[in-house]
């Protein structure tokens, strides 16, 4: 799956992620891009405090210096008209179109922005994350400043971490789920390694199938390939593989724990109200 990731391009958003999220000095493969009218962003201003619409205060300025071609845009929120978002981005491979006496730009990216991009981590993967939501900042911070060895490194660390947490909570999840007894203490055992490796080889043998989405250990192979990046992979590649297992490791740490919460508490309920008499 290393491969897989290696070579699939690089995740192309669309113009709105581009104005919205994309990190500066990322180059993306947009052909002739247009700024959107409208984004969707977080508004900090006292009278919002919440996500918003923004929308374009005219068409983008292009500013020709003699060699690049820089264009900015600026955005004001729609309810408080008061804060404002200001992108500024460089158009790039400038190539003639054939027949035409025109030329197109195949890629573009982002250059400047205005207040500073965010890397702040939602509040409930967070609170998940603990004492290691530190790490996963900097994986955030490193990977917008296209460090991507660093960020790889940062995100594995979280993972080495808080393995036995997440061991714990497919315990949970076992155990609403009727597995056996010696698959439950197997899983158990599984903490008792020493090495991460080996680790997490044991608990991805006896994790039941029914916790492993498309029959795939999710923290053993998230572990894996961010372990590819961090042992020989170039910044670049290791941002590819960082943008590729992004939303997976999200969802891992938050939805796991959610998941068997929930569980619990249903299996809870289930059994209370069968112990209760029939009126």
């Amino acid at each position: 799956m290393s491969d897989a990731i290696l070579n699939l391009p690089r995740i192309m958003p669309s113009p709105k992620e581009f104005i919205e999220r994309w990190p500066l000095y990322t180059r993306t493969d947009i052909r002739n891009f247009s700024a959107p009218r409208s984004i969707s962003r977080m508004c900090n201003n006292s009278k919002c405090k919440r996500e918003t619409t923004w929308e374009l205060t005219a068409s983008p300025n292009s500013v020709s210096t003699g060699g690049p071609n820089f264009t900015y845009a600026l955005y004001f929120c729609v309810l408080c008209h008061e804060t404002t978002l200001l992108v500024i981005y460089e158009t790039l491979d400038w190539k003639e179109v054939p027949n035409t006496p025109t030329y197109a730009y195949h890629a573009v990216r982002k250059i400047g922005q205005l207040p500073a991009p965010s890397v702040d981590i939602p509040a409930g993967l967070s609170e998940r994350l603990g004492a290691t939501a530190g790490y996963y900042k900097n994986a955030l911070v490193c990977r917008a400043q296209n460090f991507g060895i660093a960020a790889v490194a940062y995100m594995r660390r979280v993972i080495e971490e808080k393995t036995d947490e997440l061991i714990d909570v497919v315990v949970e999840l076992a155990k609403t789920y009727g597995v056996d007894q010696k698959t439950v203490e197997a899983l158990m055992k599984a903490k008792e390694q020493v090495q991460y490796e080996q680790k997490v080889k044991v608990a991805s043998e006896v994790i039941p199938d029914a916790l492993k989405p498309g029959g795939v250990n999710p923290f053993g192979q998230l572990y894996k390939h961010l372990s590819i990046g961090v042992h020989g992979r170039t910044d670049d590649e290791c941002i590819a593989i960082c943008d590729d297992l992004k939303d997976d490791f999200e969802y891992v740490f938050r939805n796991l724990y959610v998941q068997a919460r929930d569980a619990k508490e249903f299996a809870q309920r289930v059994q209370q109200r069968a112990g209760k008499q029939v009126l």
